[in-house]
């Protein structure tokens, strides 16, 4: 046999050999890993430098917030600050009779009123305001000057000791009472929110003024309670507005309530400088006079009327004014006993002058 033939047949049967003793021989077993004792005479290399290295901070817009937010204070502060410091140009701009009637002002602005006042009011917390003071509502409740019904979700008409039986929104502007529709339809519009209301409750949505004759609770009687929130301030006669309220409330129950949510003047000189200062252009924008002496009309209005204030709070440096307002003991007695209980602005207009007045006299 040749040599080359002989190499070939040894080199393939040694490969036969090792294939099967491959296949047939058990798998090495796999060892697991100890760790090994440290040798105190070994050293031990020095840990790397990136290691102890401080984790770099995320990226983060926190201090460009930061730092507009108080640019943005600090403009609004200067603003503030020259206004306080510039005298007024119209020393008069506070009387009621120097006040242009801007209330027709409201039928261009009710579609943006919300967000026009919305974020102000919320930083402010004028919401938690509304909310408590339409919480004190009962009965038969009327809400006077209603805007686009901003107290809307605040009544107390759900479930069957709901305190508010019957509601009715009346404004100037159809636009904004129109907006308070849609308002009340978006939140209680569905069957599911309505099997939430108290049965039975009746609302009514009306335009007209309530400087005039305003319909009636759906009972037919005078109402328990009349709300008003920012209404002083948008009417050329807020007091003859305040003696129409009383005139449609129940003064014969002790329980009936005025309640006025409204903003003026303040008791700081130099915020109401930087009152009177804006005031004619805050009338001509949003249609309301922020610098009145709400207060004193309040007074006046209920001292004239026949009722009592139960409660006066300000808030915001003594510009926003809360009150509540009920009928005397005297007022309930004469209201029952069916005799007048104030003499209305006019007659006493025309009762100043005495019995000279009568003859024309002055």
């Amino acid at each position: 046999m040749r040599p080359a033939l002989l190499h070939h047949r040894r080199y393939v049967a040694s490969s036969l050999r090792r294939a099967y003793a491959a296949r047939t021989a058990h798998p090495p077993r796999r060892l697991t890993a100890r760790p090994q004792p440290i040798d105190p005479a070994y050293p031990v290399g020095e840990p790397s430098s990136l290691a102890n290295a401080p984790a770099t901070p995320p990226s983060s817009f926190a201090p460009w917030i930061l730092g507009a937010l108080a640019a943005g204070i600090g403009f609004y502060s200067l603003q503030i600050y020259l206004a306080a410091s510039k005298p007024c140009l119209n020393p008069h701009i506070a009387d009621l009779a120097a006040q242009k009637d801007v209330a027709a002002r409201y039928d261009y602005t009710a579609a943006n009123f919300d967000s026009e006042v919305g974020f102000s009011e919320l930083l402010m917390g004028v919401n938690g305001l509304r909310k408590k003071l339409a919480r004190k509502c009962h009965g038969d409740v009327l809400e006077a000057s209603c805007g686009t019904g901003r107290n809307l979700g605040y009544y107390d008409i759900e479930g069957k000791d709901a305190k508010v039986e019957s509601l009715g929104f009346i404004d100037l502007s159809p636009q904004m009472v129109e907006v308070c529709r849609q308002k009340w339809v978006a939140l209680f519009g569905n069957k599911k929110a309505q099997q939430k209301l108290l049965p039975g409750l009746k609302v009514r949505f009306m335009t007209g003024s309530a400087l005039g004759d305003m319909p009636l609770a759906p009972s037919g009687k005078k109402y328990d309670t009349i709300i008003q929130t920012m209404g002083l301030c948008s009417t050329a006669s807020p007091a003859e507005l305040l003696d129409n309220m009383v005139r449609h409330l129940d003064t014969s129950q002790p329980e009936s309530r005025i309640l006025l949510l409204e903003h003026g003047r303040s008791y700081l000189p130099w915020l109401n400088r930087v009152l009177d200062n804006s005031a004619e252009k805050h009338a001509e924008l949003h249609g309301c006079w922020f610098n009145r002496e709400i207060g004193q009309l309040v007074e006046q209005a209920a001292e004239q009327s026949g009722l009592e204030i139960m409660s006066e709070r300000r808030h915001h440096l003594g510009t926003t004014w809360v009150f509540e307002l009920k009928p005397t003991e005297d007022t309930v007695k004469k209201a029952r006993a069916g005799l007048p209980v104030a003499a209305t602005r006019q007659s006493e207009k025309e009762n100043q002058g005495g019995w000279l007045s009568k003859l024309g006299w002055k």
